[in-house]
């Protein structure tokens, strides 16, 4: 059986201890039997030859019964207490893992809103401010509710890509970065063109840049990829850049073109940049149980009793908005007022594999200015799973990393 902080071993069963006046009855039982056992086979009740093997035998049995009763509940316990000193080493050893937290660097992103500030975004967003509209795709077809970049006519797709990862790259705190800085750039991507194409018109935008730093590049699943990190390369000296866009997305219905640039510094090796705020470890959750999730996410804060003031959902099927409906109430979102739960589908559009990391940078730039933790719940491109996580402001270290 695969164990986990959401399914806990069992303590080990431990044996009852010996009833005290069970063995004194069945002494008493004992003697007795061997006084009318004696008395029965002729003894003579005035020799004390008699009375030694009356009452001496069934004591000398009783105690030696007795002692090996009681080595066995002592071993028993032994066992039993060495494998609980285990498991209460090994739920430390997971809690202690699995509230390892991300340093929010940088964040920048773009969308179809048409204020330029990403601080008036997110205020846009905290107000509730729709701008889905009906309007004509990429390929000029009408009839859609969407959001698109504000593009010239004459503009084409690679086009704005190209501008897009200008925008988010002229964004980077690059002045910081020196020749020995490691830097892991994972790209989450949905459009109707070719991941290779996208990814060529970064690297050549980056080499201009002229950025001198050790680059790596890595693949993206979502937030699977900071689980990830947290359990494999939280101790090393790199840092991670999450590109997430969405343009020209094949289903236009309803959807939401975006970019983002999400930079992300591990507690224990990053000291160049001030961490703007901090990414929790994410946990996933099944359909159905989108109260486990946020039940996890909350313990690996640990987040408080009516501490979280926004709820952020992106990403989401209609299914999966039900089911948080249904969860709402209960910790940690429990105190979140329906005006302060901010469904990013609702007011952009669905924005892809980009919907995540939108809802995240957003929730960073919101925790930054109210100082107060903010929860992300978001889906999975392609699956049904959903993934639950807190952000926090900086603030005194709760908890030791390892």
């Amino acid at each position: 059986m695969s164990y986990s902080l959401k399914n806990l071993p069992d303590l080990y069963p431990r044996p009852d201890p010996p009833q005290v006046s069970r063995w004194i009855t069945a002494l008493a039982i004992m003697m007795a039997v061997s006084f009318l056992l004696m008395h029965f086979f002729g003894g003579d009740v005035e020799s004390k030859t008699f009375w030694w093997l009356a009452l001496g035998a069934p004591v000398a049995l009783w105690l030696t019964a007795g002692v090996m009763r009681l080595s066995v509940w002592l071993l028993q316990n032994i066992a039993a207490n060495g494998f609980d000193n285990r498991r209460e080493r090994w739920i430390l050893g997971k809690t202690r893992k699995a509230r390892r937290a991300l340093q929010v660097l940088n964040v920048s992103f773009i969308t179809a809103y048409p204020q330029d500030d990403p601080r008036e975004v997110v205020q846009a967003l905290i107000s509730q401010q729709s701008i889905i509209r009906s309007q004509p795709d990429w390929k000029g077809e009408d009839g859609h509710r969407l959001t698109r970049f504000n593009a010239d006519n004459e503009q084409t797709a690679d086009g704005m890509v190209r501008h897009l990862f200008s925008r988010l790259i002229s964004e980077l705190p690059v002045n910081r970065f020196s020749e020995r800085s490691q830097l892991v750039v994972a790209f989450a991507l949905s459009s109707s063109l070719s991941e290779e194409s996208i990814r060529a018109i970064w690297q050549e935008i980056w080499q201009e840049t002229d950025i001198h730093c050790v680059v790596e590049y890595a693949e993206c699943h979502g937030l699977a990829m900071i689980d990830h990190w947290l359990d494999h390369r939280f101790k090393q000296d790199v840092m991670l850049l999450v590109v997430a866009l969405q343009i020209m997305p094949d289903e236009t219905d309803y959807s939401a073109e975006a970019a983002v640039a999400l930079l992300l510094g591990n507690r224990l090796t990053q000291n160049t940049l001030p961490p703007r705020a901090l990414l929790h470890r994410p946990d996933p959750s099944l359909p159905g149980q989108p109260g486990l999730g946020m039940n996890m996410a909350a313990y690996n804060v640990p987040v408080k009793n009516n501490i979280i003031s926004q709820l952020w959902l992106a990403g989401l099927s209609e299914s999966q908005h039900k089911e948080i409906i249904v969860s709402q109430n209960a910790h940690p979102a429990g105190a979140v007022e329906s005006e302060a739960v901010i469904s990013l589908d609702a007011l952009i559009g669905h924005a892809g594999a980009a919907a995540p990391w939108l809802a995240i940078v957003a929730a960073a730039s919101a925790a930054e200015n109210t100082q107060i933790p903010q929860l992300i719940i978001s889906g999975e491109k392609a699956t049904d799973m959903m993934w639950s996580t807190v952000i926090t402001p900086v603030g005194p270290r709760q908890e030791m990393d390892s």
